[in-house]
């Protein structure tokens, strides 16, 4: 398949229409499956050329507060961020500073045409950087219990409430020990309309990725520093949401994570969302809040039903180096300077570089990595310059270690037009693709697994980015592709849903 188009960025392009597509809207009601056909990119969509935008209208890069209690914190200046000598007997106020600030703080401050652009630990599409951070404390030395709002520009946390919520959240998660017993409960929310503004109604996808680039921070600052941080997907959203008094039309709760100072435990995703879903067409500007209801909890979610599905058994596997990489203050160094890459050299890296990057950042049996819902994502790896690997594409087998052959040939030029002409695909050594079988996983998990695929996509693209980074490579996401033209290059069937790229290679 190849489609002729010409040159651009992806910025605020109009998705194909509702009645556009190969899903018959009938015979499968799925308002997220409808809504992923619609936000798909398309060549006749990039033809009409991106849309103007109104910087006049974007929103504000944090939150406003009305004036209340601000807590400043500590962690985030040279003679804080080295390991806690507490490590594992105490959270206090710098050591939770600390994680917050390599969780989603202000790592660098840009001077563009006389306006600041903060730039946070965890990147983010477009540096709109969607996701909300608040905490709710308890038992931390110097923070008094309470629900607060991290805000990174200030690195100071904004007092929401007083009091112990950490046992309502416990509630609202389904009683999960982890977050009963955590000293703070991390709250990711996704405030819709910053992204929205560039990307439009495919802005949730990008939301979701954005939220799992906070939470990998979390995950590896976290152990970095003797934290157990547990994610925690299953919970109510309308509880979480009342607590926050979140506007549901403008934003949304993500994800929770429990901190403790014992090593966390892996929660695993395991109830199914059953909202009714409306088959009429939505008007534009309704999709993102609807199709993220669509996917929410109540106290009566059931389990899931049905195996986890298993790949078949490969054939002409390729083991991979399985080195693991190192921790502690490295970690937190990665973080801090990480940057996502703008341009590669197309030069090839060896083939050892690769297997370290894929066994750090993907999740296997037992594992308590970047994993919210096991078998859920399926992950394929398009090489263009690795030593000793012919150029293809490749199926990661996670519990092997090893690639698996699936087409051989040259893809530079094919990644380069999927990816919307970027020339981070055409340039990088090797790029490392997340999909997930979309009718099967909404048929196991409702229309959340559109939410917990695309938060782990995220979660996953950042183990790949501090990887990367610690080898002295450079890596960048790529949220914005025709989804169709990527499923050919992988030989997928179109049913199959692409929710991220991460491209790597040797940084220019």
């Amino acid at each position: 398949m190849r489609w002729s188009h010409r040159r651009g960025s992806g910025v605020g392009l109009r998705a194909r229409g509702p009645n556009h597509g190969s899903l018959a809207f009938v015979s499968t009601p799925s308002l997220a499956a409808r809504y992923h056909e619609r936000t798909k990119y398309t060549p006749e969509a990039l033809a009409q050329g991106a849309s103007h935008l109104d910087v006049r209208r974007q929103p504000p890069p944090f939150k406003p507060w009305v004036e209340g209690e601000r807590l400043r914190l500590g962690g985030r200046s040279p003679g804080e961020q080295g390991p806690d000598p507490y490590a594992g007997e105490r959270l206090d106020r710098v050591r939770l500073g600390r994680l917050l600030h390599h969780t989603y703080g202000v790592t660098r401050v840009w001077q563009a045409e006389g306006q600041a652009l903060y730039l946070r630990a965890a990147p983010s599409a477009g540096g709109l950087y969607p996701t909300e951070l608040y905490v709710a404390s308890r038992d931390i030395e110097d923070v008094p219990d309470g629900l607060w709002a991290y805000h990174g520009g200030d690195h100071a946390l904004q007092l929401c409430w007083a009091g112990d919520f950490v046992n309502d959240l416990e509630r609202f998660a389904f009683g999960a020990p982890a977050v009963g017993a955590a000293h703070a409960v991390l709250i990711g929310t996704g405030f819709y309309e910053r992204s929205s503004w560039r990307y439009r109604e495919r802005a949730y996808r990008r939301v979701l990725l954005d939220a799992g680039h906070v939470f990998g921070n979390a995950l590896q600052a976290g152990a970095a520093d003797g934290l157990g941080i547990t994610l925690a997907p299953d919970f109510v959203d309308d509880g979480v949401d009342g607590l926050l008094l979140l506007d549901p039309a403008r934003e949304g709760t993500l994800l929770l994570a429990a901190v403790g100072t014992t090593p966390g435990t892996a929660l695993r995703a395991g109830l199914r969302s059953r909202e009714d879903r409306p088959r009429d067409a939505l008007d534009d500007g309704t999709w993102i809040p609807m199709v993220h209801r669509a996917g929410q909890l109540d106290v009566g979610a059931e389990p899931v039903t049905g195996a986890t599905p298993v790949q078949a058994p490969p054939s002409k596997a390729m083991g991979l180096d399985d080195t693991p990489l190192p921790g502690g203050a490295p970690v937190l160094e990665a973080i801090r300077q990480r940057r996502s890459t703008r341009t590669f050299r197309r030069q090839g890296v060896p083939s050892h570089a690769l297997g370290r990057i894929l066994f750090h950042a993907s999740p296997r049996a037992g594992s308590p990595g970047p994993c919210l819902a096991p078998g859920l994502l399926e992950t394929y790896v398009v090489v263009a310059g690795v030593s000793g690997m012919p150029p293809g594409v490749y199926r990661y087998d996670a519990e092997l270690h090893a690639l698996v052959p699936r087409a051989r040939g040259a893809v530079r030029a094919a990644l380069h037009q999927a990816a919307l002409g970027q020339d981070l695909a055409r340039d990088a050594a090797f790029t490392v693709v997340h999909t997930f079988d979309l009718p099967a996983a909404i048929e196991r998990y409702g229309d959340r697994a559109y939410r917990t695929a695309h938060l782990e996509a995220g979660l996953v693209g950042q183990y790949l980015n501090l990887a990367a980074l610690r080898l002295g490579l450079g890596a960048s996401g790529i949220g914005g592709f025709f989804d169709d033209l990527v499923n050919a290059i992988l030989g997928l069937p179109e049913s199959h849903a692409i929710a991220y790229l991460t491209t790597i290679g040797v940084p220019a």
